[in-house]
């Protein structure tokens, strides 16, 4: 029987406008009210995630930062995996020297060196009274400094607008991961960026780190994405899967293949869910 169901945001939970549709929305509602509690797994920062899961009604767990933060609810905090001060300081570096455009969290901020707009569009909240987000924003000539000055720490960079990038998208990616592949890890969420946190991070890892506190086991697990940073989940639980505007990777990982983002790939996997869940109850 599936009792956790972790659900990618960027690309899975949320259509090609960043919104949640009310289909998607009520699918969710009904699994939770069957017994089955959602999890939000993101690259995104902690109040980022939280926003959505207000707007689908639920103080439920949430996976930030690609698991780098774990949190029960909204208040708290199960378990935290900061990148180490020197790796942090070591990427800010190597960004700078190689003119690479960068982010990074802690649990509720985003700092960068530049407020550049479509960088932050996910963030952006619609209103009628000028920008609102979903999260701090701190930017400044030296973002690392604001960091310390807060007595914070980050949990995930980000380096981004690599198709721009003067080496090429391939060459810039291929120079971070031989510089820095064996100590940290790298992943991408798409969007011609990539992810930077502490080896042993992951989405995965945060789910069982969430799973074995609430006493759920592996086999009990389900897991929905569409991008790179998801295989993990993938990989590793009993029901998967890939959205059908995902990679051709991570759908060669998935059991099923569901919807795209724009038609409530979400509610296609709830169904199945529901259905396994009655031919498969809890003994």
């Amino acid at each position: 029987m599936i009792k956790l169901f972790a659900i990618d945001m960027d690309g899975t939970l949320l259509n090609s406008q960043g919104k949640l549709s009310p289909d998607t929305k009520d699918a969710l509602q009904k699994l939770n009210e069957s017994g089955v509690k959602s999890v939000l797994c993101s690259g995104r920062v902690a109040t980022s995630i939280e926003y959505f899961n207000g707007l689908l009604q639920l103080d439920n767990p949430v996976i930030a930062n690609n698991g780098a933060i774990v949190k029960i609810n909204k208040e708290k905090v199960l378990f935290a995996h900061p990148l180490e001060d020197q790796h942090l300081k070591e990427l800010i570096d190597f960004c700078t020297e190689h003119k690479c455009i960068y982010h990074f969290y802690d649990e509720d901020t985003f700092y960068s060196n530049s407020l550049n707009q479509k960088g932050i569009n996910h963030l952006l909240i619609e209103n009628d009274y000028g920008i609102n987000v979903q999260c701090y924003l701190n930017i400044s000539d030296d973002p690392y400094q604001r960091l310390k000055e807060r007595n914070k720490e980050a949990y995930k960079i980000l380096v981004g607008n690599l198709k721009d990038h003067p080496y090429g998208e391939e060459k810039i990616v291929e120079i971070f991961n031989d510089r820095f592949g064996r100590d940290l890890y790298i992943t991408s969420s798409g969007m011609s960026s990539i992810e930077i946190m502490e080896i042993g991070v992951n989405k995965w890892t945060g789910i069982l780190e969430l799973a074995d506190f609430l006493g759920i086991s592996k086999e009990e697990i389900a897991a929905i994405g569409d991008s790179h940073n998801d295989i993990p989940m993938i990989e590793g639980a009993e029901l998967s899967f890939a959205m059908g505007n995902a990679n051709q990777e991570l759908k060669d990982f998935a059991k099923y293949t569901v919807s795209d983002n724009n038609n409530a790939g979400i509610a296609d996997a709830v169904d199945k869910i529901l259905k396994y869940n009655k031919e498969n109850p809890s003994v």
